[in-house]
């Protein structure tokens, strides 16, 4: 876009993807959160042509992981002040802001949207999964349970955005079967390798992985929907 873009008098719906730079272990790079959120977001340019779409931000609150050297995290506080700073940038021209994330980032975009009011702006978080998409992709897809990380669902969807990024584990490669793994805020402690997937075998196909990305696809394109 140009300066000239912008009508004078015009407001504007603004897409505002967030993701992180974080440990994938051997098989996935630290950009797959990235990869995954640019992937999703040319899916919804599709569907909303209008909606004007910012650069990722490609960190993000991702403290748990930081025992894994090559992580890139920020303290919640600056993750706070960073969305702040951006939406206020748009205020002027924004109609609506919409925030997309997925992974641990929610509990602090939903806080951060909770605190901040720009009049005449709606700041609009878009979940991607709920517990209905985990249960059907836990027995439609998965036969199993979901990764928490760097498993078998996001060596999946790499696949299908750049298999050349991806090296596929074999069957007898180790990885943690973790209750919760986040919930003591360093991934290490309960999973020293960084790989937290309960399901019992190794499942890695480009098939799993176009039915997930659908699945997330769908579910935003809904909740947009729903916002208008």
């Amino acid at each position: 876009m140009k300066m000239i873009d912008f009508q004078e008098w015009n407001k504007y719906d603004f897409l505002f993807p967030i993701w992180a730079t974080e440990q994938h272990w051997p098989f996935i790079p630290f950009g797959t959160d990235t990869y995954v959120t640019q992937y999703l977001v040319n899916q919804i340019s599709i569907e909303f042509p209008d909606l004007i779409i910012l650069p990722t931000l490609e960190f993000s609150r991702s403290q748990e992981h930081r025992e894994f050297y090559g992580t890139i995290w920020l303290y919640e506080n600056t993750f706070q002040k960073v969305m702040y700073d951006v939406c206020n940038s748009l205020k002027a021209k924004a109609k609506n802001i919409f925030i997309i994330s997925f992974h641990f980032n929610d509990p602090y975009i939903k806080k951060f949207i909770q605190n901040t009011n720009f009049e005449w702006v709606n700041i609009i978080h878009l979940e991607i999964l709920n517990n209905e998409d985990d249960n059907y992709i836990k027995k439609n897809i998965l036969n199993g349970e979901l990764d928490w990380h760097a498993g078998n669902t996001e060596i999946s969807n790499m696949l299908i955005i750049d298999e050349k990024l991806v090296k596929v584990p074999s069957k007898d490669y180790p990885k943690t079967k973790v209750e919760n793994p986040f919930e003591t805020d360093n991934l290490f402690e309960k999973c020293p390798n960084g790989i937290a997937d309960n399901h019992p075998d190794w499942i890695t196909n480009k098939d799993i992985g176009k039915k997930i990305l659908d699945i997330y696809e769908k579910r935003i394109i809904k909740n947009i929907k729903n916002s208008f």
